[in-house]
């Protein structure tokens, strides 16, 4: 049996090891992002609705929010559920990390990899909501923005270690073995290391939650919905999730392709990333604590909407602007990141806390779910034509990074700032 408060020693000691636990879960969420679930993409002959689908599925993850949300409320607790989800996702990657090696074809091989990321990322949805509302709980709400930008600049410097340490074995494995070992050995040590971080998930302490009905899932879907302050935030999430969603999944594919970067260089650019993350995340908590999440993530919004400019006005060989754009990714984005964050967290009740993230989270997952989808559509529509426009190339993938950044603007100045 819990007890029916945690002792301060107790809630702090959980606050610590979440932090370490934080790092090391971002080490496999660096790994991956890192550009190879792309590249193996790539390697396994990926087409841009391929890419489109890929990118489109980790935001599926936020579908399942609602089904984690609902299972908290039956079974009353929310640190084994966050455990067991987030486990068995890590595991549907081990049969992913041994795909390239069992050289099947194409044809087999690609429906296979696409299933399996599905899968990770509906249970990794499951794993989120139920963590969001445990971390709700656990820490003061007085000290979220302080707290949180702590944990994610450990969490970046987690990040732009493995980043760099990825690359250069993705790289040398291409270059002295063949690029499926690459691909295995790689994500073979990134799911040691999560393994690890769910030990220490397994160990942090959790607040009992308050007892009560437990509701049917269509009230618990709509009940936050009905909340007008609650929806707004939900619709602000959405047409954003849509504008980034839109060209997210090719910005990899673009700088391998079209930019001819290793792996190597796209670690370096998100280790200029996750540097600046790092300083600027607890100076983003002390802004968010003084001026309020909505102030810093409507700025922070702002500045990002031309950032994705750095990709086709670099060329291969000159990626001086695309270093801009990384820099900057790293300085603005926490602002975002953190304050849809803790504004969710505020904003939702006591009660049915765990509806409430779902629901932000599941209609927010739509958002990216379709554009990445349409961004593969328009990708492949276009994929052999290309634009001089001002002496500038674009092609499939540079259009779609000029109707982000537009889409980007219109939610800033329509929509973000009524939040």
């Amino acid at each position: 049996m819990q007890p029916s408060e945690l002792t301060p020693a107790v809630r702090e000691s959980a606050l610590r090891l979440s932090i370490v636990e934080g790092a090391l879960a971002n080490v496999f969420v660096s790994i991956t992002a890192n550009g190879l679930v792309t590249g193996l993409a790539l390697y396994l002959g990926a087409g841009p609705l391929v890419l489109g689908i890929l990118g489109a599925l980790p935001f599926i993850s936020q579908l399942f929010q609602l089904l984690g949300a609902y299972l908290e409320e039956r079974k009353g607790e929310r640190r084994m559920l966050s455990v067991w989800s987030e486990g068995l996702s890590r595991a549907v990657w081990i049969p992913i990390a041994l795909l390239p090696l069992w050289q099947l074809s194409q044809t087999i091989s690609l429906p296979i990899f696409v299933v399996l990321q599905l899968i990770s990322a509906a249970l990794m949805g499951i794993a989120v909501n139920t963590w969001t509302s445990w971390m709700t709980d656990l820490v003061p709400a007085h000290r979220r923005g302080r707290y949180f930008g702590v944990r994610n600049t450990v969490a970046s410097f987690a990040a732009m270690v493995a980043g760099l340490a990825s690359g250069y074995a993705l790289d040398y494995f291409k270059t002295n073995a063949n690029e499926g070992l690459a691909y295995a050995a790689t994500l073979g040590f990134g799911l040691v290391v999560a393994a690890v971080g769910l030990v220490l998930l397994r160990l942090q302490a959790e607040p009992p939650m308050q007892p009560r009905p437990h509701p049917a899932l269509r009230t618990m879907f709509l009940a936050p919905l009905a909340d007008i302050n609650y929806r707004q935030l939900i619709v602000s999430a959405t047409a954003w999730a849509f504008a980034v969603g839109l060209a997210g999944p090719f910005f990899t594919a673009y700088g391998i392709n079209t930019l001819h970067m290793n792996f190597s260089d796209l670690a370096y650019m998100g280790i200029v990333t996750s540097i600046a993350s790092m300083i600027c995340y607890p100076f983003v908590g002390r802004l968010q604590d003084r001026y309020g999440d909505k102030i810093v993530l409507l700025v922070s919004a702002a500045c990002v909407v031309p950032l994705p400019m750095g990709w086709f006005l670099s060329s291969p060989g000159w990626l001086w602007p695309l270093f801009g754009t990384s820099l900057f990714a790293g300085v603005f984005w926490p602002g975002i990141n953190q304050g849809f964050a803790n504004i969710s967290m505020g904003r939702a009740p006591s009660t049915g806390k765990g509806a409430y993230l779902a629901a932000y989270g599941a209609v927010s997952g739509i958002g990216v779910v379709v554009s990445g989808l349409l961004g593969g559509i328009i990708a492949e529509l276009l994929k052999h034509h290309t634009f001089l426009v001002a002496g500038v190339t674009f092609n499939h993938y540079a259009v779609l990074f000029v109707c982000s950044m537009v889409i980007r603007l219109l939610s800033v100045i329509f929509v973000l700032r009524k939040l």
